[in-house]
């Protein structure tokens, strides 16, 4: 018979297995209190006087998850354009036929304090320029819908305030095609999508940084909110159904950990539950 610590991590190989790296990956832990990627292919830095401040959670007015305190980067809701956090993505190339990053995955682990408001998740347009009310590309809505007016919202209520979520947005551009999920599971799915369009992304062959988080430009209202983000990850190839269902729920240590030589995602948020079950 197999031990459980053993079939835990015959379990995390298995399914470490199941998600090859392909292309490029990125992810931000925030578990050392920088925001360097832990995959060291990208950047991402404060900007417009943007200083990054890192908490821990307390378990109780800030809940750990999954039972695990929890380190997390403080976005306050922005008031000026010009603030936020940047990305560059200095692996990734032009991909789905077309000149800019038309095939990608983000996922992040968040939660939102206090009353709902829009929440602007990402901007394809790094510089978030206030040309034309510059909306962002990505928004959990005050009625708890996750998505944008050019593709789709999920249903009303599917976020919650005060509670951890993993939430991801799958795109290929070349098929139209982009998905949403929460913890797992697909929750919208859009064909509307354009190859070079809107929701492409810049590349390493672009000057400068690629995209903008947690900010946007239409000044006709109030469109950004306090978030905390535990994890956020990036890879540019459109993640699968089932991938995003075998990562899940939001993990206190991360999204992806990299496993030198292996070629291979350690998914350690499903090997930490099973190794914690073992104490007495």
């Amino acid at each position: 018979m197999i031990r459980p610590l053993t079939s835990a991590l015959v379990l995390t190989a298995a399914l470490a297995m199941a998600i090859p790296l392909h292309g490029a990956t990125y992810e931000w832990t925030f578990n050392n209190g920088n925001l360097n990627d832990a995959f060291a292919q990208g950047a991402m830095e404060g900007v417009g006087g943007t200083v990054p401040a890192f908490a821990t959670t307390n378990g109780t007015t800030i809940p750990h998850i999954g039972g695990v305190q929890a380190r997390y980067l403080s976005v306050p809701s922005f008031t000026l354009p010009t603030e936020g956090f940047n990305l560059t993505l200095a692996a990734t190339g032009p991909n789905g036929n077309g000149a800019y990053v038309n095939q990608y995955t983000f996922i992040f682990d968040f939660y939102s304090p206090g009353l709902p408001n829009w929440q602007a998740l990402f901007q394809t347009d790094p510089e978030n320029t206030t040309t034309n009310n510059n909306d962002a590309d990505w928004y959990v809505a005050p009625d708890g819908a996750l998505g944008i007016g050019a593709l789709g919202y999920s249903t009303v209520g599917a976020i919650q305030q005060e509670t951890w979520y993993r939430i991801a947005f799958a795109a290929d551009l070349s098929l139209g095609r982009v998905s949403y999920y929460i913890d797992g599971v697909q929750v919208f799915q859009s064909v509307l999508g354009v190859v070079d369009g809107r929701f492409a992304l810049y590349s390493n062959l672009d000057a400068g940084s690629d995209v903008r988080l947690f900010n946007e430009a239409d000044g006709s209202g109030v469109y950004t909110h306090e978030m905390f983000i535990n994890s956020i990850a990036f890879v540019d190839r459109e993640m699968t159904a089932e991938e995003l269902g075998i990562l899940g729920a939001p993990n206190a240590v991360g999204i992806f950990v990299p496993e030198p030589g292996s070629g291979l995602l350690v998914l350690t948020g499903l090997l930490a539950p099973l190794l914690r079950r073992q104490r007495r």
